[in-house]
């Protein structure tokens, strides 16, 4: 995998083969279902590896990057790096974007998830993508239309056409929240409370009988990273500890006509509170803003009427802290992938703010934003590359 430099040490994720996308559409073409992109290349990487598979299993750890699962492995050997392979994830690298590319198989600008908080001119207001929340009107669910929100077919749904069972696996915390149910239509769901919980319902997964894809969710990595750090030891015990459990649970009873794919979305980036930059309206840049900013801390959509006096400003001021290009300049690079649908380009920024290094950016909006020791959004390495591990039965 060879990945476009877009600016220094900034990349774009390749979505012609080695991205998250590519993985979902071979496992559609895998099942017979027409693709939208390039297939992942599974059979050059790994020649058989596919061959008389009828059962997919993908077990998504909340941000595992390839960064992390090397750390881990140089000390634990615990996988065979000739059953590891990577894949870029799509921008920006947070989870809701990702997992909504994972569980379609199509890019941001194509399925509308672009970032943890969006304008959604629908409903006039900045809305969590998660949650399904606004700041200003609060849960949406009694006003919302699911296709207006997620505009593509799921993974789930796709396979059905096909005769493919779709089976969910996740935390009981999330099961049944606003994005869970979008990302998940068309899909069996069962929810865990532990990690005993989590391995006897995936057995009882993998024991169906016939054609199945199943996606399971792990997320408490990511909130770790978020707390602790991605560099610290909590975080790479947990790591340590869930990649052992996941191959001695799995490998011993895994029948030969099954795959599991071992998959991160994202990766992070350790953020020292030194590096952060807080605004709010009292500052000079936001006499740009139509709106607060949407996004992430390492991303944002900046929605204004001056998209090029709002670009020279951050050059100006920023110019080490962050990349700053306008809609039509991330259109025109395929930064959110391409064919964008007209609805989603209202969804994101005039203009698009990237962190560089390890700097991140606030807007104080409700007074409960809170400083995270390590992120993810932006396009380094750390939080673009995510690895796949192969266990075949």
């Amino acid at each position: 995998m060879v990945l476009k430099q877009i600016s220094e040490n900034l990349f774009k994720p390749d979505y012609e083969q080695y991205s998250l996308v590519n993985v979902s559409n071979a496992i559609l073409s895998h099942f017979g279902c027409p693709a939208h992109y390039p297939e992942y290349p599974f059979g050059l990487e790994k020649p058989g590896l596919m061959e008389n598979v009828n059962k997919v299993i993908l077990f998504l750890i909340d941000a595992m990057g390839m960064n992390s699962l090397n750390k881990i492995l140089i000390k634990n050997p615990i996988f065979s790096e000739s059953d590891i392979l990577q894949a870029s994830s799509v921008f920006p690298t947070t989870t809701s974007s990702s997992l909504a590319s994972i569980l379609t198989g199509v890019t941001p600008v194509e399925h509308g998830i672009l970032g943890y908080t969006l304008y959604l001119k629908e409903f006039g207001t900045l809305v969590n993508m998660i949650e399904l929340s606004s700041p200003t009107v609060g849960k949406l669910g009694a006003n919302l239309s699911s296709k207006k929100i997620l505009l593509s077919e799921t993974i789930f749904e796709k396979l059905s056409k096909a005769g493919v069972k779709g089976c969910v696996l996740t935390s009981k915390n999330i099961r049944g929240s606003g994005f869970s149910n979008l990302i998940n239509a068309g899909a069996s769901v069962k929810s865990y409370q532990s990690f005993g919980d989590l391995f006897e319902k995936l057995k009882e997964m993998l024991d169906e009988n016939g054609k199945l894809f199943g996606f399971v969710y792990w997320g408490l990595l990511d909130s770790i990273g978020h707390k602790l750090g991605v560099n610290s030891q909590a975080f790479e015990r947990e790591l340590h500890w869930l990649l052992r459990m996941i191959k001695e649970e799995i490998s011993k009873n895994l029948k030969s006509n099954t795959l599991v794919l071992i998959i991160g979305d994202h990766g992070q980036i350790f953020t020292p509170w030194q590096n952060e930059i807080w605004w709010s309206w009292k500052d000079e840049i936001a006499s740009f803003f139509d709106l607060p900013p949407g996004g992430e801390m390492r991303m944002m959509h900046i929605y204004t009427r001056f998209p090029k006096e709002v670009v020279e400003y951050i050059k100006e001021k920023y110019p080490s802290e962050a990349f700053a290009i306008t809609k039509h300049q991330a259109i025109e690079m395929e930064l959110f992938g391409k064919s964008p649908k007209k609805e989603n380009l209202e969804r994101i920024g005039d203009v698009i703010l990237i962190a560089r290094k390890d700097y991140s950016f606030y807007f104080k909006l409700t007074g409960r934003e809170e400083s995270l020791k390590s992120k993810h959004g932006s396009l380094s390495l750390d939080e673009l590359l995510v690895p796949i591990i192969l266990i075949r039965g």
